[in-house]
């Protein structure tokens, strides 16, 4: 089983993983922190209110 830990993490693998998790985390705390200004763009073209 640490063999198997030790081979990932030395792996090409883990770094991939890190990044594509600290993507997920970025992305969710901009989408709870700005709604408006993480998707405003995508959906209209002026988002006053």
């Amino acid at each position: 089983m640490i063999d198997i830990l030790h081979q990932f993490t030395t792996g090409s693998g883990f770094p991939v993983v890190v990044l594509v998790c600290c993507a997920i985390i970025v992305v969710i705390e901009a989408a709870k922190a700005s709604r408006r200004a993480l998707w405003g763009d995508l959906f209209t073209e002026d988002f006053d209110e």
